[in-house]
């Protein structure tokens, strides 16, 4: 490693740190969330683009974005430890904060690898694998908090044995029936129903990268067995509640995260004429020998 390479990383380091200090005074001092999460993006936007064009390489957001996510992480898990504390609450929005410290960084730099054009920027394969190998670690230790330590509980009764248990959506559905004409508050069984599918996402989006050369056969088999694992994981262990409307509301974020793959990939193959998991050096080699 060079002495201009020790420099920027020093410097990636450094910014990052200053960074993730403002974000914890801003949650600490300020009531208002979404001011943090404003602050987030707009910082993580500007840092990428920064660190992208100082080094002409995507090595250094990767730098900046794991430090940004272990650092932020960190932060959540003591925050959540010290509950209940008067002096800084932990809610939802942390978890918003860890997943935008990921997620602008590998935004900005798909975006510019889509529109760039030529040698100039290196290794945008290797950061986008780097990157997701990364995030399927963070999203491991999230399914197994939110799984089997802290696992989701719907927020109404178990049904009785019956029809209810193999239909999906019947259960959930007279749920919010009987709430609505109770005039009841249904957003509880939605935020429970958007955060289960949000799970489900980065597992439809990744298996669809890492297995898109296998048979689509062993791909539909991964679709279904993994959130069946789950749930049967929960049924044995007696964490948690086994229920069909889970498992379905699981694939329907995989489905989602399937879509996102595609478009993204639509994009690449439309704009750059190339796979987005394809160096775009290689793919040029490959265009000049053919």
């Amino acid at each position: 490693m060079n002495k201009q390479s020790v420099n920027i990383s020093s410097l990636v380091i450094l910014l990052s740190l200053l960074c993730f200090i403002m974000e914890v005074c801003i949650y600490y001092f300020i009531p208002q969330r979404y001011t943090v999460i404003i602050f987030t993006i707009i910082s993580s936007l500007c840092l990428s683009h920064f660190f992208l064009e100082s080094s002409l390489n995507y090595d250094y957001n990767y730098i900046h974005a794991s430090f940004m996510v272990i650092t932020s992480l960190a932060f959540g898990i003591i925050v959540y430890i010290i509950q209940p504390n008067q002096w800084i609450i932990y809610d939802y929005s942390i978890v918003v904060l860890i997943l935008a410290n990921w997620l602008i960084p590998f935004i900005y730099c798909c975006i510019r690898d889509l529109f760039d054009r030529g040698p100039r920027f290196d290794d945008f394969n290797l950061f986008f694998h780097r990157m997701s190998k990364f995030f399927i670690i963070i999203y491991i230790l999230a399914i197994l908090k939110q799984y089997f330590i802290t696992p989701f509980v719907p927020p109404y009764d178990a049904p009785e044995f019956g029809a209810h248990i193999f239909v999906p959506f019947m259960t959930t559905a007279e749920h919010i029936e009987e709430m609505l004409n109770t005039n009841q508050d249904i957003i509880p069984v939605i935020l429970y129903i958007i955060e289960i599918a949000c799970f489900g996402i980065p597992f439809g989006y990744f298996s669809r990268v890492y297995l898109k050369n296998r048979h689509f056969l062993l791909q539909l088999l991964a679709y279904l067995v993994f959130p069946f694992i789950l749930e049967a994981a929960q049924q044995v262990t007696g964490l948690g509640r086994c229920a069909i409307d889970d498992y379905v509301i699981f694939l329907i974020g995989a489905v989602i995260g399937i879509i996102i793959y595609q478009i993204m990939n639509s994009l690449f193959m439309s704009v750059a004429t190339r796979d987005f998991t394809v160096d775009r050096n290689h793919s040029q080699k490959n265009f000049h020998f053919e």
